[in-house]
C-alpha cells in the first residue's frame, strides 16, 4: 500500500473505530485493488504510524496556537503590513514593533495582558507569515597599528595637561532627515522609490567626562530657511549656519569657535578641543580664542582616535532614527484613512528638533566610555569610564 493508501485506511478505522483489523484488510484489498489481502501486522502498522502523526500534528497545532500572543492584534498587523506592499510603502522591523503596540492600545488591550513586541517576536512574526526584509529595487580605513600608536602619544601628551571636563571633541554627521529605509518586510519584492536627499550636517561636541553635551550645530543650505518663518536660528532655540552644499567650512567653524569661546570665558574655563584634521576645520588667521585651545587630532587616525567615532554619533544616531520612524508612522497610518502624504516628509525645522532631543539624550556614560575607548586619555579617565559602565553604546 502506498503512503496515500495507509491515510487512507486510518481515516476509515477513524470512522469505524470498533471494526476488527481483518475486516479492515479485506476493505483495504477490495478499496485499493490490491493482488493480496494485507497481513494484520500491515494494518495495525499503518494504524499506529497514522495515529502517531496526527498526535504530532495536533500538538504542533495547539503549541503555535498558544505562542500566538494577542492574536488579534497580530492579524490586523498582517493586515496593515499587507495594506503597506499594496501601496508600495517601505516599513521596517521597527514600525511594525510600534504599530503592534498602537494596535494593542487602540484595542484597549489592558497593560497587563498585553505583550513586548520585541525583536523576538518581530522574528517568529515573519517566519510564521512568511514576511522577508527585502532591499527596494530601482568609515575605519586600514591605517598602520605603529602610526595609530604614535599619533595616540601625541594626543596623550595634549590632553595630559587638561581635567576631563575640560577636553572637548566634535565632528560632524549627516543627517538625510526626509530618506526612507531601503529595506522592507514584505512577502514580495516591491518597485524602487525615488530617495530623498534633503540632508543638514549636525556637528555635535562634548567633553570627556560626559558632562557636558553642547547643543548641536546645524549646517544647511538656505540662509533663511521658508520653514524658519521669518526668524533666526537663535530665535527658535537653535545653532544655525548655511554653506552652499550645506557642510562644514571655515567661515562657520570660525563661528563655531568664537561662540565655544565666549562661552568659556564666560563660565572661566579654559579647554581643550580636538577636531579632525580636514580643510574644513581651517579658523581664520585672525580669529583670537583665550579659553580655547584648538588641536588637530593626527591625520589618517581619526577612526581609532576619535571619541565621536568610537560610539558616541553611533548612540545619537538610533535615537535620531526612532523620532523619524514615529512620524513616519503616524503618516503610513495616515495614508490608509486617505491622506497622500509624503510618508518620510518633514520640515527641516522639525528635523532639527529631533536631533537636538536625540542628542540631549545620550547617557553620559555611553560618552566617558567612548572617550576611554580610544585611549588618549590618562588611565584614571579610563578607569572613570570603566566604573561608569562596561563599556557598552547604547
Amino acid at each position: 500500500m502506498s503512503l496515500e493508501d495507509k491515510h487512507e485506511l486510518y481515516q476509515e478505522h477513524l470512522r469505524r473505530p470498533h471494526t476488527h483489523y481483518s475486516e479492515l484488510a479485506n476493505w483495504a484489498k477490495i478499496t485499493f485493488n490490491l493482488s493480496t489481502t494485507p497481513a494484520k501486522s500491515t494494518i495495525c502498522n499503518a494504524i499506529k504510524r497514522n495515529h502517531t502523526k496526527s498526535q504530532r500534528v495536533d500538538a504542533k497545532a495547539r503549541t503555535m496556537d498558544r505562542n500566538v500572543a494577542l492574536p488579534q492584534v497580530e492579524a490586523k498587523i498582517v493586515e496593515w503590513v499587507l495594506r503597506c506592499e499594496e501601496l508600495g510603502v517601505c516599513i521596517t522591523g521597527e514600525l511594525i514593533r510600534k504599530q503592534a503596540t498602537t494596535i494593542a492600545i487602540e484595542l484597549a488591550i489592558p497593560e497587563t495582558q498585553r505583550i513586548k513586541f520585541a525583536k523576538g517576536w518581530l522574528y517568529k512574526f515573519q517566519r510564521k507569515h512568511g514576511f522577508r526584509s527585502m532591499i527596494q529595487h530601482g568609515e575605519a580605513a586600514s591605517v598602520p597599528p605603529e602610526q595609530v600608536q604614535e599619533g595616540r602619544k601625541k594626543v596623550l601628551h595634549e590632553t595630559s595637561g587638561y581635567n576631563s571636563s575640560d577636553i572637548y571633541n566634535m565632528d560632524e554627521t549627516a543627517f538625510f532627515f526626509c530618506l526612507s529605509p531601503h529595506r522592507s518586510i514584505t512577502r514580495n519584492c516591491l518597485p524602487g522609490t525615488k530617495k530623498s536627499k534633503k540632508r543638514i550636517t549636525v556637528a555635535l561636541t562634548t567633553n570627556a567626562d560626559g558632562s557636558d553635551l553642547v547643543d548641536p550645530l546645524f549646517v544647511g543650505s538656505a540662509k533663511q530657511p521658508r520653514c524658519f518663518g521669518g526668524l533666526s536660528g537663535r530665535d527658535l532655540g537653535f545653532e544655525y549656519q548655511a554653506s552652499k552644499k550645506a557642510w562644514m567650512n571655515g567661515q562657520i567653524f570660525s563661528t563655531y569657535l568664537s561662540d565655544l569661546n565666549e562661552r568659556m570665558t564666560a563660565a572661566n574655563r579654559k579647554v581643550l578641543l580636538l577636531v579632525d584634521n580636514a580643510p574644513s576645520h581651517k579658523a581664520d588667521d585672525d580669529l583670537h580664542l583665550s579659553n580655547v585651545e584648538l588641536k588637530m587630532l593626527p591625520k589618517n587616525t581619526t577612526a581609532h582616535l576619535q571619541p565621536q567615532d568610537a560610539g558616541i554619533i553611533a548612540s545619537f544616531k538610533p535615537k535620531v532614527k526612532q523620532l523619524q520612524l514615529q512620524h513616519a508612522l503616524e503618516q503610513i497610518n495616515s495614508v490608509m484613512t486617505g491622506r497622500q502624504d509624503k510618508l518620510y516628509e518633514v520640515s527641516m525645522l522639525e528635523a532639527m528638533g529631533w536631533a537636538r532631543d536625540a542628542w540631549r539624550s545620550v547617557a553620559q556614560t555611553t560618552v566617558a566610555n567612548c572617550w576611554a575607548r580610544t585611549r588618549i586619555l590618562d588611565c584614571d579617565l579610563a578607569a572613570f569610564g570603566q566604573r561608569m559602565g562596561d563599556l557598552h553604546i547604547e
